[in-house]
Parts: C-alpha cells; sequence; structure tokens
C-alpha cells in the first residue's frame, strides 16, 4: 500500500494528449459513464431527477435527486463529487414509513488513460470514496470505495459501445459488489441522440440484472438535457424508473 501513491503519480506523469471536447460529454442519460475526462479547468454539472417504484403495493416508491460535479485539474485527470437526495415513501397506509435525507456522498477522481487505437479502447479509471455518517435515515457505518474500469468504442455512423466494470462496497458490510454495464449509443436526428443499456450486479450470490433507453437533446455545445427510463424483473419483484436531467459546463475560465 505505501507504494500506492508513487504508482498513481507515475501514471499521471505520462497522459499529455487533450481531453477537452468541443461538445460536453457527459455521464448522462444511462448509467455507463465515458473514459474521457472533462478537460483542463472545465466545471460540469450533471443533475438529474429519479423515480423510483415497484409492480409490488407494499415495496417503497423513491424520488432521488442527483448531483455529479466534475472539475478538469488536467487534461487527464479530474476531480469529482457526487450528492444524492432521496425521498422515500413504503406506501403502505397502516404502516407507511418516509425516508429522507443525503442518500450517497462521494468524492473521488477519474483519469482517462489511453484513446482509441482502431479496436483497442480508449480506456479510463474512476474511484469515489462514499462517506459515512451523512444522514440518519440512509446511514453508512464506514468509508466506502467504488472503483470502475472504463473501456469504450466509438464506432462507425457516430455511434459508440461503452463498458464498465465495477467494484463497490456499501459502508455497512465486507461483502464486495460487482457491477457490469453494457452500453450503446447512436445518433438519431440532428441534434437528438439514443442509447440502449444493459446492466447488472452480483453480491453474496444473488444477480440482477436491468435493461434502459432514452435520449438526449444538445441544446447546444455546453447544455445538454435528457430523459431515459429502465425495467427490471429479479426474484419475483419487478421494478422500473424514469429520470429526466441537464448538464452543463463552464469553460469561460479555460486555459488555452
Amino acid at each position: 500500500m505505501k507504494y500506492l501513491p508513487t504508482f498513481f503519480l507515475l501514471i499521471l506523469s505520462n497522459f499529455c494528449f487533450g481531453q477537452f471536447n468541443e461538445t460536453i460529454r457527459t455521464g448522462r442519460p444511462g448509467q455507463a459513464i465515458g473514459a474521457f475526462t472533462v478537460g483542463k479547468n472545465v466545471l460540469q454539472f450533471q443533475q438529474g431527477l429519479d423515480y423510483y417504484s415497484t409492480a409490488e403495493t407494499n415495496l417503497p416508491e423513491r424520488f432521488i435527486f442527483n448531483n455529479v460535479v466534475r472539475y478538469g485539474i488536467s487534461e487527464t485527470v479530474e476531480l469529482s463529487a457526487l450528492v444524492d437526495y432521496q425521498y422515500e415513501d413504503s406506501g403502505v397506509d397502516t404502516a407507511a414509513t418516509t425516508l429522507k435525507g443525503i442518500s450517497n456522498l462521494h468524492f473521488g477522481f477519474r483519469v482517462h488513460l489511453n484513446d482509441q487505437k482502431e479496436w483497442l479502447p480508449a480506456t479510463g479509471f474512476q474511484m469515489r470514496l462514499k462517506m459515512p455518517d451523512v444522514s440518519e435515515d440512509f446511514e453508512a457505518n464506514h468509508l466506502a470505495p467504488a472503483m470502475v474500469f472504463i473501456a469504450n468504442w466509438s464506432l462507425p455512423k457516430n455511434m459508440s459501445l461503452a463498458t464498465n466494470w465495477i467494484l463497490s462496497y456499501n459502508g455497512n458490510d465486507p461483502n464486495p459488489t460487482g457491477k457490469y454495464i453494457v452500453n450503446f449509443g447512436f445518433p438519431i436526428y440532428n441534434k437528438f441522440s439514443g442509447f440502449v443499456e444493459n446492466y447488472g450486479h452480483v453480491n453474496q450470490s444473488v444477480f440482477q440484472t436491468r435493461f434502459d433507453g432514452g435520449f438526449a437533446y444538445l441544446v447546444n455545445n455546453n447544455v445538454s438535457v435528457d430523459l431515459f427510463g429502465g425495467y427490471g424483473h429479479n426474484q419475483n419483484v419487478t421494478d422500473y424508473f424514469v429520470s429526466t436531467g441537464i448538464s452543463w459546463r463552464i469553460i469561460s475560465f479555460k486555459k488555452n
């Protein structure tokens, strides 16, 4: 462990290619994130409102207001924070419960490792730490890491394929969760684009998988809005969600 900081410094010192893109690159819509960072001195916000429910009336409904802030400290390294505020209602009249508060507070970084070379993907690595003791209703007892290896391919006709491979902890028990995401993106018309996605996770031999899809509209080079939804059927429970959001960035102080 004592050599870990030196290892990261050696990696970062080898990155000198540019990351800033003429149009905004965002983690919305969908679950997958990209291998690229925002670019040096670029400040980016990704905000959304999610609604989750199930076909079973005895399970809770959830609203989540999610916020991601990203800032590029170099062309290939960014710092980031994630803040989720959650409202949850059981919906059961006889024993109704309501939970609310910050359900996630993460701080971390993303590094772009390499660009795509023919069929070898562009890759990146992201790590964030979930903070403990930030909410009474959604408390994590310990600091918890989430690590993501990212592999992206640019395909012909402005299509794309993105994969994420994730190992994360919840901060309450020592059991890790392994996750995967496979995202296929495609243009629709003019400034409209779409995607379809499959994602899932396994924890203590329990496997769940879900599908989602939707579209985004590029308002201008620095602003994008989106709408998407998803569905799953696992362990005899059917669940679904819808999400809408906006991504925007500030580049006026970017140094040329």
